[in-house]
């Protein structure tokens, strides 16, 4: 994970940078020191951003370094920030009386003295954090669990049976009529149709459905997984396998274009039908693509994704829609709980419906979060004195239940894709209660405050954070709540899962504390930086 710790060192190593072009740097010993922390930390950064991207396979060990390095940090940036405040402070007015400048002069030898044993001790914890890295291989362990296949966390997704799916048959019968209604030559048009939503919604899942109801009208069909770091080549290898059904000979030698011109030549007079399940790159997508022959066939193409602007990318103007998923209504969610829960979906004991209904609000329509508090509470006493403590533990003892973990990961999918400086204004929504409206102008402020937008190419920090603020909306991280009369969002909200998977993270990362449980009690020790300690966990 490390998206804090390495925004944190991020604008430590800027703020190193720029001491070593002030005048500051003159005094004794201090350029030497700045320069070695530098170029220390400079290259630990770049094994944190490594660790980051296989952060759910790092051992105890890793993290408590990683913890370790995070803290020392914060110290150094302490120490910066002082250093210049007391030192760059001290000038006098030559209308000053001798005894004020005497004294203030004394000041200033003291603040150096106590800067200088400062920077020496720094100094000593950044050279043992890097021998502590060398000697635990921390480098070769990035590696390896890079190279680690860990077990897709949304295959249940592809099998389910579907009497067991509730409220799809509505957008289901949409898609349907979406692909294939259409007049005269236009539906023999290649059309494409991209849906696109939140992690936990059924994308999946639905896209599943409408392929069982509409693979026997086509020669040929395909239906492949992405991940967040496809394998191109054997993406395409599954995709020629699966509309041929067969296997060619000596496929393990062949490259990527080899596999493309091979799709492209089986489909070219063939009416297909190709699903290509959760994209994460426009790259991947425009790769893919190149395979997948443009004929006048009634060939039909349909794709998934968390992100809005890749949905776009993947339909072109002309013939195709991008397809919005909503959450299911109150009867389906209620629908999908009771019989998960209970067998039917019509039994629910009198003295349990209440706090049925407030489990459902957190949930706000998600699949995904009824499903797995549905797995958990089936396993339950049916008193209401036991449900009511599992409501009141959500996002804080559930995440030790092994289906709660595991709609995480498939949350965690999203937040591990964002870049390094996305996830750090994303991580500081976790201060935020339930259901809060939070304020796009007054949200883009507080993280240029607490340093967490960096200058690019003479742009302004305001306009930088409010493209920030539209990607993580355009990823579905965060939710438009008011809307513009220009069209720009003016205020957003933090689904509740994806506020407790940020509130889990912040605390594991030592970004924020939290008391009971709940970040409406967040303590914030320092108001001119967002530098909480984790005296208490979730």
């Amino acid at each position: 994970m490390a998206s804090a710790l390495t925004g944190v060192m991020t604008e430590v190593i800027g703020k190193l940078m720029s001491l070593l072009g002030e005048e500051y740097t003159k005094l004794t010993g201090v350029q030497r020191e700045v320069n070695f922390m530098k170029d220390e930390l400079s290259s630990m950064n770049a094994l944190l951003q490594r660790l980051a991207e296989v952060d759910h396979d790092l051992d105890l060990q890793t993290k408590e370094w990683r913890r370790q390095v995070l803290e020392m940090s914060y110290d150094i940036e302490d120490c910066i920030d002082d250093f210049i405040h007391r030192i760059g402070h001290n000038g006098m007015d030559d209308s000053a009386g001798l005894v004020h400048r005497v004294v203030e002069q004394l000041k200033a030898l003291r603040a150096r003295h106590q800067i200088g044993s400062q920077l020496q001790e720094l100094k000593a914890r950044v050279e043992d954090a890097n021998k502590r890295r060398m000697r635990y291989k921390l480098d070769e362990r990035a590696f390896k669990s890079s190279t680690t296949a860990a077990i897709d966390p949304r295959l249940p997704s592809l099998y389910a049976e579907p009497d067991v799916l509730v409220g799809i048959d509505q957008p289901r019968d949409e898609l349907v009529k979406l692909l294939m209604d259409g007049e005269g030559a236009s539906v023999q048009q290649l059309k494409v149709i991209s849906i696109v939503g939140p992690g936990g919604l059924g994308k999946t899942t639905l896209a599943n459905e409408v392929y069982r109801r509409l693979e026997g009208q086509f020669q040929c069909r395909a239906f492949v997984s992405l991940s967040q770091q496809p394998d191109v080549k054997k993406i395409l290898r599954n995709i020629l396998t699966q509309v041929s059904q067969q296997e060619y000979f000596n496929m393990e030698m062949w490259d990527e274009e080899s596999f493309i011109n091979a799709i492209r030549e089986f489909l070219k007079n063939k009416r297909y039908f190709v699903v290509i399940d959760d994209i994460w790159s426009t790259q991947a997508w425009k790769t893919i693509k190149c395979a997948l022959y443009v004929n006048n066939c009634g060939s039909r193409i349909m794709t998934t994704t968390r992100i809005v602007s890749i949905a776009k990318a993947c339909c072109s103007p002309h013939h195709d829609h991008v397809y919005e998923i909503m959450p299911l209504s109150t009867d389906n969610s209620k629908n999908l709980f009771f019989k998960r829960t209970f067998g039917s979906k019509d039994i629910c004991p009198p003295q349990l419906e209440e706090v049925s209904n407030e489990i459902l609000q957190k949930c706000h329509g998600s699949p995904l979060a009824i499903v797995t508090l549905a797995t958990l509470l089936a396993n339950k006493a049916s008193s209401k004195e036991e449900w009511v403590r599992v409501y009141s533990s959500i996002g804080s003892t559930l995440q030790k239940d092994p289906d709660v973990e595991e709609m995480r990961r498939i949350l965690s999918l999203s937040y591990d894709d964002l870049p390094h400086h996305l996830k750090t204004c994303l991580l500081y929504l976790s201060i935020f209660p339930e259901d809060y409206e939070i304020e796009r102008d007054q949200l883009v402020k507080r993280w240029i405050a607490e340093g967490f937008i960096n200058m690019e190419g003479g742009q302004d920090l305001e306009e930088i954070g409010e493209k920030i603020f539209n990607d993580l909306i355009n990823r579905s991280m965060i939710q438009p709540m008011k809307i513009n009369c220009d069209g720009r969002v003016a205020s957003c909200r933090v689904h509740d899962m994806i506020l407790d998977l940020l509130i889990s993270k912040s605390v594991e990362e030592n970004f924020a504390s939290f008391i009971c449980g709940k970040n409406k009690d967040l303590l914030l020790q320092d108001a001119s930086s967002f530098k909480v300690s984790s005296s208490s966990g979730t």
